[in-house]
């Protein structure tokens, strides 16, 4: 990230100081919206209901998977190990009570936390968050 560089300003000129200040702060203010488009991105939020035939759901890097197992199982399946993923976030909600949330990657050799991936029994809710690194995701 690099700010865009400013050049000295005119403080003799009130007209002109006044243009270099508002470009200064129009400047200030793309830059942090590329910060935070960059380093903070915000979650995207997907929905997902196991059905019969329709148990398995794949979840994306910086994205928010809640999980309604009121009415069967699902699995859900994390992306294998690339370098786009490295550092991301994905975030897991178990929003019922009931029923199982059983995870795995697509690549059966990562592992989550060195082990095999977790799984959310029947009692468990909440979020649970994974980051993924070049040797594995961890919780």
């Amino acid at each position: 990230m690099t700010f865009k560089r400013v050049n000295d300003f005119a403080t003799e000129d009130p007209a002109k100081l006044d243009r270099e200040l508002a470009q200064l702060e129009d400047n200030i203010t793309a830059e942090f919206v590329l910060v935070r488009k960059q380093l903070a991105p915000q979650l995207q939020v997907v929905s997902f209901t196991p059905a019969s035939g329709r148990q398995i759901v794949a979840i994306l890097p910086d994205q928010q998977l809640s999980v309604d197992t009121g009415q069967a199982d699902a699995k859900v399946v994390f992306p294998p190990l690339l370098p786009a993923n490295f550092g991301r976030r994905f975030a897991l909600i178990k929003r019922m009570t009931a029923n199982a949330v059983v995870t795995s990657c697509q690549d059966p050799l990562v592992t989550c936390n060195g082990a095999a991936f977790p799984s959310f029994g029947a009692g468990a809710v909440g979020l649970f968050v994974f980051h993924c690194d070049s040797s594995g995701y961890y919780r």
